[in-house]
């Protein structure tokens, strides 16, 4: 009885050491994967605030050439000042919400385009030469210049201005922009469940949140520096009898704000510190005593901050480890009940008849796990990351000789779809257009919805855009067909292409495709656009 006993302790102490070897060497490759999936995340999303900071600097490029062939034809500032109030309202309507007020100073004298009296400015002492946007764009010594943002709480969006110094040394172009693009652009970039993300400036200052009362909140000041905003706009707020409804809900916002950046900042600690000293590497941090992984891609103008739900992220990462555990356990279970061929036969079909059951329970569970991560949840397409998974297999095993067409797709005006009919509207016209672009590939294809009202579809087997044209065009027309038969509105989708080659890299690919893509928006009509070999 004693050996048996004995016996029976050596092979539980096996299966223990065993199994802490597995999980030791699966831990670590869990690791790089969730570190690989953080870097890839970021980088997708740092591209896409490229493309919108982009964006806005061709806005100003449009309105610096109009500008110039002005001054050139009818120099006297008195014009210019007219000239630019014709074309406030002009700007506006090309521009949309983006626009926010052009000015300038020229000839001594600074001229802007709404109707506020100058006298005003004179009263409040105001020299436009002494003026942030002035001074960056004197610094900037002919580059186009973005001055700090900083939250508008009477319009809700955060504020910019985009500057230029002109070739005279002393004139200077401005443009106010609202940023509001790039807090869209955050609530359409959520890879994981419950994920938090922050774009912020080299101040610190955070101009895209998934919680919007961050906006304006500033990560490199102290908590006691933050507590001190907030109780400056505590003390505005009750200092503010016999203000307009307008004006107190202006300070009340402020408030708000305030005491939830603050309510952050003192829940994360050193968190954030931590993540900076790591920069491009996740760690595990806490918020509000729950366990996060923690990324942070410091750029030179904007970084990144991501905090994944330890939960979301061991579910994404299930494939990495479950599979390996799995085998590990099955192996482990099948040599210890060889090795005790002692047992009673009763008891040796017990424990098979368990072994057959758990990796019953543990497959389902698996393909369960990897169904999750692989799908969209709204459209049933593939997701983000199982299409960038599968498109580089793709281009890693097809032949030299073999091409393939990427091709990014986006709504053209579907933000007023939302607006005008709501977002559960909003999401059966994506659930449409997802079903149409499904309907009109091939089963060779591939299609995904990468974010929001973005899609992509990776044609096999051509190099022929005209056959991606086709594609896209047969996409809308039937969208516009079935959205008159279902009593629903609709959009067009518009397309920029790439030709996709053997070992070719998918997001260098993807950068390519979005700039097409850029050139297809602009008509906003479905258009679309190949790179440029």
């Amino acid at each position: 009885m004693k050996k048996k006993i004995k016996k029976s302790w050596q092979f539980i102490s096996i299966f223990l050491l065993c199994n802490l070897f597995a999980i030791w060497i699966i831990s670590s490759k869990e690791s790089s994967y969730i570190n690989e999936s953080m870097t890839t995340h970021v980088s997708h999303s740092n591209s896409k605030l490229e493309d919108v900071m982009d964006n806005y600097s061709h806005s100003f490029q449009l309105f610096a050439y109009m500008m110039t062939n002005e001054i050139k034809n009818h120099p006297d500032p008195d014009d210019i000042w007219n000239y630019l109030k014709s074309i406030d309202h002009p700007m506006l309507e090309i521009e949309g919400d983006t626009f926010d007020g052009l000015y300038m100073y020229y000839k001594g004298r600074y001229l802007y385009s709404w109707d506020t009296p100058y006298s005003q400015y004179e009263s409040t002492g105001y020299i436009a030469t002494q003026r942030p946007w002035y001074k960056a764009a004197k610094a900037g010594n002919g580059e186009i210049v973005f001055t700090p943002p900083y939250m508008s709480y009477a319009n809700h969006y955060i504020l910019s201005t985009i500057s230029q110094l002109q070739p005279d040394g002393e004139t200077v172009f401005a443009y106010d922009i609202k940023m509001g693009d790039i807090q869209e652009l955050v609530s359409n970039l959520q890879d994981f469940p419950k994920e938090q993300m922050m774009i912020f400036d080299k101040n610190g200052t955070i101009i895209g949140s998934s919680n919007e009362l961050y906006l304006g909140g500033n990560l490199y000041q102290n908590l006691d520096e933050n507590k001190e905003v907030l109780t400056q706009a505590q003390n505005a707020l009750a200092d503010g009898q016999g203000l307009n409804g307008t004006e107190i809900e202006k300070l009340q916002e402020q408030v708000d704000s305030a005491q939830a950046f603050y309510d952050f900042q003192n829940s994360f600690g050193t968190s954030f510190q931590t993540l900076l000293n790591h920069n491009k590497t996740s760690q595990i941090v806490k918020l509000d005593g729950k366990r996060y992984y923690g990324y942070i891609m410091q750029g030179n103008e904007y970084s990144f901050m991501v905090l994944v739900p330890f939960m979301s992220m061991l579910q994404d990462s299930m494939q990495v480890w479950l599979i390996p555990l799995l085998i590990v356990e099955i192996l482990l279970i099948y040599i210890l009940s060889h090795i005790s061929k002692e047992m009673k036969n009763r008891e040796l079909h017990a424990a098979y008849i368990e072994l057959g059951q758990t990796q019953r329970r543990l497959e389902i569970a698996l393909n369960a796990a990897q169904k999750a991560a692989a799908i969209d949840e709204l459209t049933g397409m593939m997701n983000l990351k199982s299409f960038r998974k599968a498109i580089a297999e793709q281009l890693n095993t097809m032949d030299e000789n073999e091409a393939g067409i990427l091709i990014m797709i986006d709504g053209d005006n579907f933000k007023s779809i939302n607006d005008n009919y709501g977002h559960m509207i909003g999401d059966e016209v994506i659930k449409l257009s997802a079903q149409m672009i499904v309907g009109r590939i091939r089963t060779v294809d591939l299609a995904s919805r990468l974010h929001g009202d973005e899609f992509a579809i990776y044609v096999n087997n051509t190099d022929d855009y005209d056959v991606a044209k086709k594609i896209m065009i047969d996409i809308n027309t039937s969208m516009e067909k079935e959205a008159k038969k279902r009593n629903m509105p609709s959009i067009t989708l518009s397309a920029g292409a790439v030709i996709a080659k053997r070992n070719d890299d998918y997001l260098k690919l993807a950068k390519i495709a979005d700039d097409a893509l850029y050139e297809a928006k602009k008509t906003h009509n479905g258009s679309f656009h190949a790179a440029v070999e």
